[in-house]
This record gives structure tokens, C-alpha cells and sequence, in this order.
């Protein structure tokens, strides 16, 4: 016997595609739905503590539904939000960030303010990347690992979506089979940067040679597979990190994808960290320098460290550029070299570490004493999750500023004060 369709108003979003409605005292996640929807809905999924549903039918929008900008949505995975108004989703992920400090780390009065804007809400992206299989090449289905093979990406820049075809083409051409390839915004066009699932050979090099003769607005290519690094052309992206300060590095290293937003970002980590001349900082999980080098440029004395020994190097030779010769970076693990730091020997640190967090440096981390702590996240569990350590090592947690760097997504980054008491 079929069940009847539950009768549900939408109340908020949560971390992911769903949103939160009750049917009575039973919690009911649905994908897709929009903050004060209401919604005629069949369970899909029945669990101990929850139900899921799908939404088979709007019977009143809520105030913040829109109309998605994209051919694609809902079955491309990239995004999730699209539907709700971006000024919404920033008050979402304002209490999102909240709710996962709460929650996980116990602090129930964050001082979380107001999730910034990216300066654009669509065509925002510098970089997207494509995951490949065989001579395909496109995104992930929604909550799938099928392939969606797009023509275009409306939250990426134009010109990305514009070379949509040539990195298809240059996958075909290519000898070596590829795990995904990355699209970036560069000088005079864009870059390719690709792995591949094997050394990449000779006839590799040559595809590569090919492609940039045929595409003249693809101005360098990086391929990179077991153990070997196969660059051709100019494969070089620019990251205006503030005025006239401007970050260049190979398209196969680790960039912001909103370089609007990125650039708030910054102001955001100078603003809380108020770093002064003099003062001697360290910048875990560093890249090329993005945080580290505008900091150096206050008269900062920074030590970056990374694992990654293209972005080190990267990183040097902006700071050669920059003429910033109170920048330094390391390639090291960054639970590792910690270790080999004094405590107290740093006035402050900044870390921005991958989405996984930094729990095994967190032991080494706290036991620098250092004054205050930046901590830059772009998921609020794991922020949450090493805030929580920290304060049980005498941090306080201060400020937490949100800022969207993924609109029309449910992913958000953070960046938070902690001040050794």
C-alpha cells in the first residue's frame, strides 16, 4: 500500500543538499527544497531518528525560492543551492558555521558574524575540474559518481566554459589515461593542469605541443602522473591577492577558485590578525603564499610552511618577485616541522589546512604558545572539531567570520581568532 505524501514546511538549510522540516516530532530531510517552501513529499528513506524525502510538489514557494541559472541543475552535483536566493544562503551558512561550533566544540556563543558576500554571484570561478573517464569528461551526478559531461558552467568565468571542448579534445589526443583535469583562468587565455594514472611518455609531450599550436588562447599545459611533472607552453595562473600585490604560480598548485572573494579573505585574516612590523608569524598549510605574502608585506618576518615543493617553490619566487625578503617557506609535512619549532619563538600563527582540518598538528600547534591563532577553514566541522582542541589546550575563541567563497553552494569558508589565555 502506497503511503500518503507528507505535508511539510521547509524550516532552514542544512550542511549538504538538504533542507529540515518536521512531520510532528519526526525530523524529514529533503534535497532541494528552499527555506519556507511548502511541500507535498514522499519518504525515500526511513531511519531510526529521521526520515528523507523527495519533493513532489511545491505547493507554495518560500520567499527565498528562485530559479536556478544553470541547464544542468539538479543533476550536476557541482552545485547544491542554486534554487535559493544568494542572500539566503549566506544566512544559512552564517548558521551553519554556529550550529557546527555548538555542537561539536561545545561554544554556544561564537561571536559568528554575518557571512560576506562574494563580490559576484555567478561566473565567480577562476578554476573548475573536470573528472575523466576513458575520453570522457564532465562532473559529478548529485550524489552519484556517473559522469555528467557539461558544455558550460555558469558559476565558472566564460572563458572557462569556453575550453570546455579543448580540454575534452586534449584528453582524446592524450596517451596516458587521466583521473580529472583542471581548467584555470590565465594571461591571455587558460591553463590546463592534469593527472594522469600513469608516467606520462613522449607522445604525451607531443599531444600537449599540439593542442597549444591548434589553441592559441590555452597557453600551457601541466601533466602530471606516476612520479613524473610533463609541462609545456606557459602554464602560469595570476592571483591578485590586493593592490599590487599579485600571486603567480603553475596551474597544477592550489589557488582560491573566487578570486573576488578570495581577496575579502585576506582582508578578513589581516583585519583579525592586526599583524604588526616585526612581529614573527608562521603560515601552516601556506600554498604559494597566498595569506603569508600580504602578510610579510606589513613588515611581518613569515615563515610558510607546505608539502607541497611546486607551491614552495612557487611561493619563493613570488617573494623574490615581491621583493618581500621577510618571507620564508619551507617544504615540509606540517605536523612534522612543528615539532622543530620552540615554544615561544612565534607571535602568532595563520593555518588554512584542506578540508580535512589539521588534527595531527593540532598536539604540535598548541604546544608553540603562541599569542593568537588564525584559523582559516573551508568546512565548519573540522573547524569546529580543532577549535574544540584548541580551547581545551587555553585558546579562546574570539571572532568567526564566514565569507562566501562558493555561492550557490553549500560550502563555506571561515576564518576565526583564537587568543592564548
Amino acid at each position: 500500500m502506497t503511503e500518503p505524501p507528507l505535508l511539510l514546511e521547509i524550516e532552514r538549510l542544512t550542511f549538504g543538499f538538504d533542507a529540515l522540516a518536521h512531520d510532528g516530532r519526526q525530523v524529514v530531510f529533503v534535497p532541494y527544497a528552499a527555506p519556507g517552501d511548502r511541500i507535498s513529499a514522499g519518504v525515500t528513506e526511513r531511519r531510526g531518528g529521521y526520515l528523507r524525502a523527495r519533493i513532489e510538489s511545491v505547493l507554495a514557494p518560500g520567499p527565498d525560492r528562485v530559479l536556478p541559472g544553470c541547464r544542468y541543475f539538479p543533476t550536476c552535483g557541482g552545485c547544491q543551492w542554486q534554487h535559493v536566493a544568494p542572500a539566503a544562503q549566506r544566512a544559512a551558512k552564517t548558521a551553519i558555521v554556529a550550529e557546527q561550533l555548538a555542537r561539536i566544540a561545545g561554544i554556544r556563543d561564537a561571536d559568528v558574524r554575518p557571512a560576506l558576500p562574494s563580490p559576484a554571484d555567478w561566473g565567480y570561478r577562476a578554476r573548475i575540474t573536470l573528472a575523466v573517464e576513458g575520453r570522457r569528461a564532465g562532473y559529478r551526478r548529485a550524489r552519484s559518481h556517473d559522469l555528467v559531461e557539461i558544455g558550460d558552467c555558469p558559476i565558472a568565468e566564460p572563458a572557462l566554459s569556453a575550453h570546455v571542448d579543448a580540454a575534452r579534445d586534449w584528453v582524446r589526443t592524450l596517451r596516458v589515461p587521466l583521473r580529472r583535469i583542471t581548467i584555470s583562468a590565465a594571461p591571455g587565455g587558460v591553463a590546463f593542469a592534469a593527472s594522469a594514472t600513469a608516467r606520462p611518455g613522449p607522445g604525451d609531450h607531443a599531444a600537449s605541443e599540439a593542442l597549444l599550436a591548434r589553441v592559441a588562447t590555452v597557453r600551457g599545459v601541466v601533466l602530471s602522473g606516476g612520479g613524473a611533472r610533463l609541462v609545456a607552453g606557459d602554464p602560469t595562473v595570476r592571483v591578485p591577492l590586493e593592490p599590487g600585490l599579485d600571486l603567480e604560480v603553475p596551474a597544477d598548485v592550489f589557488t582560491q577558485v573566487n578570486p573576488g572573494a578570495n581577496r575579502t579573505l585576506i582582508e578578513t585574516v589581516l583585519s583579525l590578525g592586526g599583524f604588526a612590523a616585526g612581529e614573527r608569524v608562521l603560515d601552516l598549510y601556506c600554498g604559494a603564499g597566498n595569506l603569508g605574502l600580504p602578510i610579510a608585506r606589513r613588515g611581518a618576518i613569515v615563515l610558510g610552511i607546505e608539502r607541497n615543493e611546486v607551491a614552495v617553490a612557487a611561493a619563493c619566487a613570488n617573494a623574490t618577485r615581491l621583493d618581500l625578503a621577510g618571507a620564508t617557506f619551507h617544504g615540509a609535512a606540517v605536523a612534522a616541522a612543528l615539532r622543530d619549532v620552540p615554544a615561544g619563538t612565534v607571535d602568532a600563527v595563520v593555518l588554512d589546512p584542506p578540508r580535512a582540518g589539521a588534527a595531527d598538528a593540532l598536539p604540535a600547534l598548541a604546544a608553540l604558545r603562541a599569542p593568537r591563532i588564525i584559523y582559516v577553514s573551508c568546512d565548519p566541522a573540522t573547524l569546529a572539531r580543532d577549535v574544540h582542541r584548541l580551547v581545551g589546550q587555553g585558546y579562546r575563541l574570539g571572532r568567526v567570520q564566514p565569507i562566501d567563497l562558493f555561492t550557490q553552494t553549500y560550502h563555506v569558508e571561515s576564518a576565526a581568532e583564537l587568543h592564548l589565555t
